[in-house]
């Protein structure tokens, strides 16, 4: 009996690739052209010696990104490029194994596999195995391109191997917290707030020489645990195995002792009268006031904490390395604790936090209308505008909430811990800079959904990435700055003061926003209820 529980496995296995043709690759490769853009950086610099020795000794790249360990080319490329590839593969594994098991029960597709005579645990040892094998298959890239490169055999298996214990360990992350949540929406912002909150240890392991006990509770930061092109402590390598067993041993129970469409965090049905079920915004707000609640606090907690620690910093930025990098010139301007915080909260508020909040709020009436409740709202005296209106109010008022919420805690810790509670409105103005942003990304899904609904969701994840990896690829220095003028990123970005940035576009952003909302407005007003 306990065979037939994993009964169909191969063949879930191959329709999950074939499903995930498009997406898989994305994350796969991504983490190949990142590394690769970093070498390609790194050789293309003369001096790149002394251009690495004054960043691993300025104190907000430290703080940041950490020592360059070991002070070599090696350590170089490892130094940035494992850290963001190390994220692309966190994401990109836990979202896979979310999107084949609690995505699909929630849809219903559970039930038809089931149905079909495959075995209970067939799908989430699928989802395990096709998450493991593109960490496994992105690893084994980044050691090619490394042992390509010139680097050392065993230096580039090891970060391909800790590459793929990252991927491993998020992938159990992932498949757990599928059986936790009932709905695939909460189960993606915990493993974004995961994510966010592991910066927190990470950025105190830099703080502190890099080599703390804090970075165990960094994944992204693993690599310096194990110290390839250095150390080359293999031995790391069976802790994160350990720990990548548990969370997958536990979802498998969990999975085996539960009810299908249930999770261990179950719905609370709301009261059947209620002033806050009188309209579609009053409904709206109360389905995600939670959600802006936990992302209020979870914002206040991290922004405190980098506020804290902002003051630590040291604000030398030496003159070779000003007349060195276009980036460390605009650093400069700002000074090292102001440039910490502002890359903190455009990080935090725009470029993967609130736009996470915003698109998922919109893409919540995709569920609602998938599962049939938006037509029960409809049969009533409640039109199609007004519905969509109160979720879309929801996701621009909620995403202007929680930046005023992560600007007021970074400034309060930065001001307290500093003396000068000025900074408290420096830091807010920062913060809701990046609005007029944000509202261009739930705009361009709120137009999504309107006219393609079916595969809206997709898009716009998509969207979001292509924005990310556009970031990531400036950083690296792939692509100009004319790429990230493509982005709404490019006009609330880091490395522009806030007295610098331009009024106008912020305000044309926003114009752009009412536009994309309008035009999706009228797509859902006129198309058919899928």
């Amino acid at each position: 009996m306990a065979d037939n529980n994993f009964k169909g496995t191969l063949n879930l296995l191959r329709f999950y690739l074939r499903r995930d043709r498009f997406i898989l690759p994305v994350w796969i490769l991504l983490p190949l052209f990142l590394i690769a853009g970093q070498i390609s950086f790194i050789e293309s610099m003369a001096d790149w010696r002394e251009f690495m020795a004054e960043l691993s000794a300025n104190a907000l790249t430290n703080t940041i990104l950490g020592p360059i360990v070991p002070l070599s080319k090696e350590g170089a490329v490892l130094w940035r490029g494992m850290l963001q590839s190390s994220i692309a593969v966190m994401i990109g594994s836990s979202f896979t194994a979310i999107r084949h098991t609690r995505s699909d029960e929630e849809s219903g597709r559970y039930e038809l596999i089931y149905g079909n005579g495959k075995g209970r645990n067939a799908a989430i040892t699928a989802s395990i195995a096709i998450s493991f094998a593109g960490s496994f298959i992105s690893a084994l890239f980044v050691s090619i391109i490394m042992i390509i490169s010139g680097f050392s055999l065993t230096g580039s298996l090891l970060a391909g191997l800790t590459l793929c214990a990252v991927g491993l360990i998020f992938t159990g992350i992932g498949v757990l917290i599928s059986q936790i949540f009932q709905d695939s929406g909460s189960a993606r912002g915990f493993i974004l707030a995961l994510y966010f909150l592991s910066m927190v240890p990470m950025m105190i392991n830099n703080v502190g020489g890099g080599s703390t006990f804090w970075i165990w509770l960094a994944p992204e930061a693993w690599f310096r645990i194990t110290e390839p092109f250095g150390g080359n402590n293999f031995s790391p390598l069976l802790v994160f195995m350990v720990l990548s067993i548990i969370p997958i041993a536990f979802a498998y129970y969990l999975m085996d002792n539960r009810d299908l469409g249930r999770g261990i965090f179950k719905e609370k049905l709301g009261p059947e009268d209620s002033a806050e079920l009188k309209s579609p915004l009053a409904l709206s707000f109360r389905q995600h006031k939670k959600t802006i609640i936990v992302w209020c606090i979870g914002m206040a907690f991290i922004g405190g904490a980098v506020g804290f620690i902002t003051p630590s910093i040291s604000e030398n930025i030496s003159e070779m390395l000003v007349n060195m990098s276009t980036w460390a010139e605009t650093m400069s301007k700002l000074g090292n604790r102001e440039g910490f915080v502002s890359v903190t909260i455009y990080i935090m508020g725009l470029m993967a936090g609130t736009s996470v909040y915003g698109i998922a709020t919109v893409l919540n009436l995709k569920k609602e209308e998938s599962e049939h409740f938006a037509e029960m709202l409809l049969a009533q005296p409640v039109s199609r505008i007004k519905l969509m209106s109160g979720y879309l109010i929801i996701a621009y008022a909620g995403s202007a909430v929680i930046l005023l919420v992560l600007g007021a805690s970074v400034g309060w810790g930065w001001g307290y811990s500093s003396g000068d509670m000025s900074l408290v409105s420096k830091a807010i103005v920062m913060s809701l800079t990046k609005i007029p942003s944000v509202w261009v990304i739930i705009g361009i899904t709120s137009l999504l959904y309107g006219w393609m609904p079916r595969i809206s969701a997709v898009l716009s994840w998509v969207l979001l990435g292509l924005f990310i990896v556009t970031e990531m690829l400036w950083e690296a220095g792939i692509v100009g700055w004319s790429a990230m003028e493509l982005t709404p990123f490019g006009y609330a970005h880091y490395s522009i003061p806030v007295n610098e940035l331009s009024a106008l576009s912020l305000s044309l952003l926003v114009l752009l926003s009412i536009t994309f909302t309008l035009v999706g407005l009228a797509g859902f007003k006129n198309r058919n209820i899928i």
